[in-house]
């Protein structure tokens, strides 16, 4: 039975997406909120975000999809409940306007969870209700997917934290200059951290591998003029610093100094031992 089954709407109710993510309730919970992802993670299906007004409650978001067309633009706000497990995404202006889904959680282990996605649209002729849901499904289906991917790597980062050995170290010498160079960019791990060396203007330079803001990967994303952009919400940081240079509050964690000895061999040596 779908969770709208018990509830009196004057919108008819169109179909139910169901579905079992191998994820706990609070990053479903952190998901939905997440007005800032929708541009990067999702960007083959919406353009352009911007938020009017964001908190724990939920968001407002003139939303523009994908292609971009400027007149396209409409206008959502998604209300989390906790309480009821479901959060409740309207559309409020422009196209769609009147659509409603409501999303319903059901915990099946501590990182599994069930939901039930029930669509609602206005003025739909009952011989394009299919057609319109299966638009939706196919949707939200990509979004889940993509969604997935970014949760369960936020869980795996935060399992990492809690686990990590600030007083563990790595082996300190990397090897040869040339073959070190034939490796880059390369990915290591220094005191339970990972971090991406690349060379830049000839000088290898390390930077962290995971973004600060939510824990996204960036051990593969692209150095452009000593920056790399976070995939998930478009946080740029610069690599030398570590500095956020898009205007957020935050800095990439420390990275270890790389360094050639007089052998010519590429070594490191953490923020501790620098200090």
């Amino acid at each position: 039975m779908s969770a709208s089954a018990n509830i009196d709407r004057r919108v008819p109710h169109i179909g139910t997406y169901r579905r079992a993510l191998p994820v706990s309730l609070e990053r479903l919970y952190e998901n939905a909120i997440d007005w800032e992802h929708l541009a990067y993670l999702h960007r083959s299906s919406f353009a352009r975000v911007e938020c009017a007004e964001a908190g724990g409650w939920g968001f407002r978001a003139r939303v523009w999809s994908q292609p971009y067309d400027e007149r396209g633009a409409f206008v959502i706000e998604l209300k989390l409940d906790r309480e009821c497990q479901r959060w409740i995404t309207s559309t409020l202006e422009g196209p769609g306007r009147g659509t409603e889904v409501w999303t319903h959680a059901f915990p099946l282990a501590a990182r599994e969870t069930h939901i039930v996605v029930d669509f609602f649209a206005p003025g739909v002729a009952p011989d394009r209700a299919h057609e319109l849901f299966a638009f939706y499904r196919a949707l939200y289906t990509r979004l889940y997917d993509e969604d997935v991917v970014m949760m369960c790597e936020r869980e795996a980062q935060l399992d990492a934290n809690r686990s990590r050995d600030i007083n563990a170290s790595s082996p300190r010498v990397l090897g040869p200059l040339e073959d070190v160079r034939r490796r880059l960019p390369m990915t290591i791990e220094e005191r339970g951290r990972q971090f991406r060396i690349v060379e830049l203007d000839g000088q290898l330079v390390a930077h962290s591998a995971v973004c600060p803001h939510s824990l996204g990967p960036m051990g593969t994303t692209l150095v452009q003029n000593s920056t790399i952009e976070c995939p998930w919400h478009g946080f740029r940081f610069d690599v030398r610093s570590g500095a956020c240079v898009s205007g957020h509050n935050c800095k990439l964690a420390p990275a270890p100094t790389i360094f050639v000895d007089p052998r010519n061999v590429v070594c490191i040596k953490s923020e501790r031992e620098a200090s």
